[in-house]
């Protein structure tokens, strides 16, 4: 039986009015940018409740960023763009969090919308000792590496983070920034995040202080958006709880996929499963767990090669691999050509 494949990856064409609208406030031409990426005009795109939202391809949408970025790639727009968006998307987009009393409430309930907002992507919410992650990944690698998009959505959540907690007198905030892709402008984002992001990294990642979590939320005369949002829509019901499919067990791969090892017990623990239910969902589908784990590292290794400036040792160490070796081996036996003759080829060496 053929692999499965990855589900679409979308997004809602609810977001478009605030992002024309923050496009412009931070001195993007809206209007060219959705032009350059094939969607209407900005000014025909209605706005409100009533209006229909349907699904745009993910792939599209960051083509939107793109465009938006490259116009002023050096100026750092696209973050701008995501600190613009921050205070109108939580009052129009994102009600689930606005019943929130704590920030780490708040940003559970942003998550959720955001997931339920895009599919295809993933948003994760960790703390390790004193700090708390917020992670965001698109899961197909086929849209990697979209620059502007990472940017502007960290830049999202940096500004929601800031909104509530900015006023606690905290310096060192954010802790660490870090983005997928390489470094491909000039954009002064050490100075517009307050901290110098890394590049090249296994994922997109925002870090702060956890004690910010517990910042109180609520509405307050300074915030009248969230108060009308509060009044106007109810919180969003929770999601019903289902057994996951070989959907959510493939897409678990992908998010892990470049930051180590990839197997069973810890995909099964991300997806609420035992082993040896995860390898009964599988079954059922005529799968293999080293199969999915196998055509998702082949992407991986594609995307990496071809678009990035890594050493094959690194990438072999992200995918899991003992050694150089036997990364080599699985490749030439995917791809039928070895990891450098890949790369040459791709006008990466």
């Amino acid at each position: 039986m053929p692999a499965l494949p990855l589900p679409p990856a979308t997004i809602s064409t609810s977001a478009l009015p605030l992002i024309a609208e923050a496009m412009q406030a931070s001195g993007v031409d809206a209007t060219r940018a959705f032009a350059e990426s094939g969607l209407a005009r900005p000014d025909r795109i209605r706005r409100g409740a009533a209006t229909a939202a349907v699904d745009l391809p993910l792939a599209q949408f960051t083509d939107l960023m793109q465009a938006g970025g490259s116009q002023a790639p050096d100026e750092g727009r696209m973050w701008r763009c995501g600190q613009a968006i921050a205070a109108p998307a939580l009052a129009e987009l994102f009600p689930a969090g606005l019943a929130a009393r704590r920030l780490d409430g708040l940003l559970d309930g942003l998550l959720a919308d955001l997931q339920s907002l895009q599919h295809g992507t993933a948003f994760k919410r960790s703390v390790a000792d004193d700090t708390c992650i917020l992670t965001y990944r698109i899961i197909d690698p086929a849209i990697w590496p979209r620059s502007r998009d990472a940017e502007f959505t960290l830049a999202f959540l940096d500004a929601v983070v800031r909104r509530f907690a900015g006023d606690t007198g905290n310096d060192a905030f954010p802790v660490a920034l870090s983005f997928e892709h390489e470094r491909d402008t000039g954009a002064p984002l050490a100075r517009l995040a307050g901290s110098a992001p890394l590049y090249g990294q296994p994922s997109n990642m925002l870090a702060f202080p956890a004690r910010l979590l517990e910042t109180p939320v609520h509405p307050t005369p300074a915030d009248p958006g969230l108060r009308r949002a509060s009044d106007r829509r109810p919180p969003a019901a929770p999601l019903a709880i289902t057994e996951p499919c070989c959907t959510q067990i493939i897409e678990a791969i992908y998010w892990r996929l470049g930051q180590g090892q990839l197997n069973q017990s810890r995909i099964a623990e991300d997806c609420g499963l035992s082993e040896r239910s995860l390898r009964r969902q599988l079954d059922r589908r005529g799968q293999s767990f080293r199969s999915l784990v196998d055509d998702a590292r082949t992407a991986y290794a594609l995307w990496a090669l071809r678009e990035t400036h890594l050493p094959v040792g690194e990438i072999a160490w992200r995918l899991g691999y003992d050694d150089q070796g036997a990364f080599a081996r699985a490749f030439r036996r995917a791809a039928g050509t070895s990891p450098s003759r890949f790369r040459q080829q791709s006008g990466r060496d």
